[in-house]
């Protein structure tokens, strides 16, 4: 889903510079579109402090807490010499935030975890079964496993959240209150288990692997929503015969070792697995010990 980006109080040459960096960005792996600001939440606003529509523009998006980019003589960015490569760079860095060294191949796998907000949301202490609000810069989602449902304020908001989820780790998670205060005010629901297993599956390939445990379903996860994807109600089928592994899943079903990892980590994610292995058995009283064996015994019909 392309980023939304939006503009004011431009003149003509500035916004056509603006357009042509959006368009730029496709050159870094990033989809943007520019267009005139209608009021809509967006990702990036770029307005002209020195004109009076810009900057009350300006006015709202930080109000939003929207990302904003200041673009007029006052800030040295509308003159020619501003050229469409350093909007480029300054678009590139409010969305992605600024160049990281690469990582060592030593480090790929931390590298993948820590820029995965799903992963980053499984290994969040504290956050087992407790309805959540989780935060990437200027979207909200509320991640309900209580009633199995993901709310939202807008449609944009919760298409923008999963896109995010799986290919970005700045995201914020804290439990809600218990009992709410207020229910979460989001209108826009949908199932939380499709949800999260399409945030996984878009990233599928760059997800890191799962860990090498063997789990199990608590419950069957609701899919009506992600009922085009085959492979996640295979590993369904095979997790209520059993614990299993996702190595083991991977050789049961088929299903490639990248497809089962992104399944697994969309189940976690939504409270839906649970360690397999078996339960402790209590302890059997010794039959010497108890009224009954006394019995037996003053009647001479103990076991020796």
């Amino acid at each position: 889903m392309p980023f939304d980006l939006r503009y004011a109080g431009l003149d003509p040459a500035t916004a056509q510079r603006f357009r042509l960096a959006a368009n730029a960005l496709a050159a870094h792996r990033v989809q943007a579109r520019a267009t005139e600001w209608d009021g809509t939440r967006c990702d990036v606003v770029a307005a002209d402090p020195d004109d009076e529509y810009g900057r009350r523009v300006l006015e709202i998006a930080r109000r939003r807490g929207t990302p904003a980019l200041e673009i007029g003589a006052a800030v040295g960015t509308a003159e020619p010499g501003s050229s469409v490569a350093r909007l480029t760079r300054a678009l590139f860095e409010l969305l992605c935030g600024p160049n990281e060294p690469q990582a060592t191949p030593q480090h790929a796998a931390a590298s993948r975890s820590s820029a995965c907000g799903i992963v980053k949301l499984v290994n969040t202490g504290g956050l087992a079964g407790k309805n959540i609000e989780a935060r990437w810069r200027n979207v909200t989602v509320w991640l309900l496993p209580t009633t199995g449902r993901v709310l939202s304020a807008t449609v944009s908001d919760q298409l923008r959240a999963r896109e995010r989820l799986g290919s970005d780790g700045d995201w914020t998670f804290g439990a809600l209150e218990d009992p709410p205060r207020r229910a979460p005010p989001g209108e826009i629901s949908t199932s939380l288990d499709a949800f999260l297993l399409h945030a996984a599956w878009q990233v599928r390939a760059q997800l890191p692997a799962f860990p090498a445990t063997a789990v199990m379903l608590r419950d069957w996860p609701d899919l009506g929503a992600a009922a085009t994807l085959l492979e996640p109600l295979a590993v369904v089928r095979a997790l209520q015969r059993g614990a299993s592994t996702p190595a083991e899943l991977a050789r049961r079903t088929g299903v490639a070792d990248s497809d089962v990892g992104a399944c697994l980590w969309a189940f976690a994610a939504s409270g839906l697995l649970h360690d397999g292995r078996p339960a402790a058995v209590p302890a059997v009283s010794s039959p010497s010990s108890g009224l009954f064996s006394r019995l037996a015994a003053h009647f001479g019909l103990r076991r020796p």
